[in-house]
């Protein structure tokens, strides 16, 4: 049986990491930086828990965090953690870009700087990835 044959998922994996997870990451630090907003001002304390429970955005930070924790299942069975965690990565920076486009925080020269070195660092560790599969294609043949 070929590889293909038995693990199905392994061509979805890198989809998974690189469209889903970074979306997934985005929408629940923008949905917990709102929810945040909302409860800002309640009093730390059980009905805080019950406001909080109550709430389409909190509810919505539940549902996104089993989302990654079942998309990383699947990345992490079909790739290595060594080249799947650097790679996520990515969505740092998106982060970092939603938070002054969403939130109209300021951001500042050395935010964008590390941004461009995580991208540089990406970049690298993914070509890196490729050379060791393909020496390890090659030991295999």
């Amino acid at each position: 049986m070929s590889p293909e044959r038995q693990k199905p998922r392994r061509r979805f994996a890198p989809a998974i990491l690189f469209a889903i997870l970074p979306v997934i990451s985005l929408a629940y630090q923008i949905t917990a930086k709102s929810s945040a907003n909302k409860l800002a001002d309640a009093k730390f304390d059980l009905g805080w828990l019950a406001l909080a429970a109550r709430m389409p955005s909190v509810q919505l930070l539940v549902a996104l965090e089993i989302a990654a924790f079942a998309a990383w299942m699947t990345v992490l069975a079909e790739m290595p953690l060594s080249a799947a965690f650097p790679l996520s990565a990515v969505s740092y920076v998106l982060i970092i870009a939603a938070s002054a486009v969403v939130f109209h925080e300021p951001i500042s020269m050395l935010q964008i700087v590390g941004s461009l070195a995580i991208l540089l660092g990406v970049l690298l560790i993914g070509r890196g990835a490729k050379t060791v599969e393909r020496a390890a294609a090659g030991r295999d043949a």
